[in-house]
């Protein structure tokens, strides 16, 4: 009997020993998977900014979906830049025509939206919020009123100021509630530990400058 229960010992010991094993070695994997992917992105950011060196109430379609992480080989190239540095968030934005301009693989441009610098426009920007490689936008929830987002587009650097957060059901449209006489971004993301609300952010250009 004490035989037994020592050999039943040792295969729960064995076992638990090699699910530890798998789980570390995959947890290693997803790590550097991602830091890969992290690399790529900021090479690619890198590039679009070496090549700039060289030369009434808007209702829009829901964009935000249940997350599909791929991380197959992409290959696309960045038009504009977000730059929001109280969540140390810096990501490229492809063009509203690339098959990458989807939450699934990048932060989104809305159909719709209007690129800085249009007089008033409104650029509407759409990403996920979790625990995936792209949840990009996992840490808006931290931004407060008058931080600053900026964009870089076309040799400008766009500066905008948060001027407004709410939230908004998930009814598959989102209401957009700013001033209509100001140049405006608004990001839009799901709620925070809520599966039936989105958080909208409106902010404001405050400033332009060459870069």
């Amino acid at each position: 009997m004490q035989q037994r229960k020592t050999k039943r010992n040792s295969i729960i010991t064995v076992v638990g020993i090699l699910l530890i094993f798998f789980g570390a070695s995959y947890l290693i994997f997803n790590h550097f998977s991602n830091e890969r992917l992290k690399q790529k992105d900021n090479n690619k950011i890198e590039e679009f900014f070496e090549i700039e060196d060289e030369e009434p109430e808007e209702e829009i379609e829901e964009v935000i979906e249940q997350p599909k992480e791929e991380k197959q080989t992409i290959n696309y190239d960045y038009i504009a830049v977000l730059e929001i540095p109280k969540i140390n968030l810096k990501r490229g934005l492809v063009s509203t025509d690339s098959r990458y301009n989807n939450v699934n693989y990048n932060i989104k441009i809305v159909d719709g939206s209007l690129m800085p610098y249009v007089r008033n426009g409104n650029l509407i920007l759409a990403g996920h919020n979790g625990s995936a490689y792209i949840s990009f936008f996992k840490n808006l929830y931290k931004l407060d009123i008058n931080d600053s987002v900026y964009v870089y587009f076309d040799g400008i650097k766009y500066e905008y100021k948060i001027a407004d957060i709410y939230d908004v059901d998930k009814t598959g449209t989102v209401n957009i509630s700013r001033d209509k006489n100001r140049t405006t971004i608004t990001l839009i993301t799901c709620k925070k530990y809520s599966k039936d609300k989105q958080t909208v952010f409106i902010g404001y250009l405050s400033n332009k400058e060459s870069y």
